[in-house]
């Protein structure tokens, strides 16, 4: 059995070592003051690699100084007749100016699907229309920046879902339709409720196109993806 080193008198980062505590499993803990004047227990391992530094104020102070400077990543141009917020790229996003003060205290940036978003994963546009529970705030063009009132509204999931712009793996060039090259013919369907309605099929592409509009008409409504791209007014 090895010999425990004694660390006692020792400092670790912020933390200095006042004493033997315990052996947990096959590792021993010490007692260690910080330099705040907060006391803790820390397992000899953590210590000497480094990966307790603190009795946690330092976490803290780090999260309270990187959210100073998270404030001062986001300029704003409030002179229009709405709002323009700048990531720290430069990017563009647009906020109606009566939700200034709900937005000025975060740090936002564009994520990889587009979305204006804190450090902390809420986005702009749920914040914007104070979304709970099962209420989503859709975008009624598909234009991700802008999450002015007018081009927001609230809607299930479902319907969300409903104003989507069309899948990357997509081939025909309009969701829902596709070629069936074992009947050399074009589908149309459409998904409703997690379910799929088959719709035809066609020898014209123009014909199975023509089907899941009316189809998108029927079923969406104003929140089919053509619908969605029509003029707010």
């Amino acid at each position: 059995m090895s010999k425990r080193l004694d660390l006692t008198g020792l400092i670790f980062g912020k933390l200095k070592v006042l004493s033997f505590y315990d052996v947990k499993g096959s590792h021993s803990r010490w007692e260690c003051e910080c330099e705040c004047g907060g006391k803790t227990i820390v397992y000899s391992h953590h210590l000497k690699s480094g990966n307790v530094k603190s009795c946690g104020c330092l976490k803290s102070i780090c999260a309270i100084e990187l959210s100073e400077q998270n404030k001062k990543i986001n300029t704003y141009d409030l002179s229009g007749e709405y709002g323009i917020g700048y990531t720290f790229k430069g990017e563009e996003f647009y906020f109606d100016l009566e939700d200034y003060d709900k937005i000025k205290d975060y740090c936002w940036r564009i994520d990889n699907n587009g979305y204006v978003v804190t450090t902390g994963g809420k986005t702009l546009h749920s914040i914007v229309m104070n979304t709970k529970g099962w209420q989503r705030a859709d975008h009624r063009q598909h234009n991700k920046r802008d999450n002015r009132k007018s081009q927001l509204r609230i809607c299930t999931i479902q319907k969300n879902n409903m104003n989507k712009k069309i899948a990357k793996n997509n081939t025909s060039g309009v969701t829902g339709v596709y070629w069936n090259s074992k009947n050399n013919k074009w589908y149309a369907s459409i998904k409703l409720n997690k379910k799929s309605i088959y719709l035809g099929s066609f020898i014209e592409f123009e014909d199975a196109v023509n089907a899941r509009k009316k189809a998108e008409e029927r079923y969406f409504g104003e929140f089919s993806y053509d619908n969605s791209m029509k003029e707010v007014t």
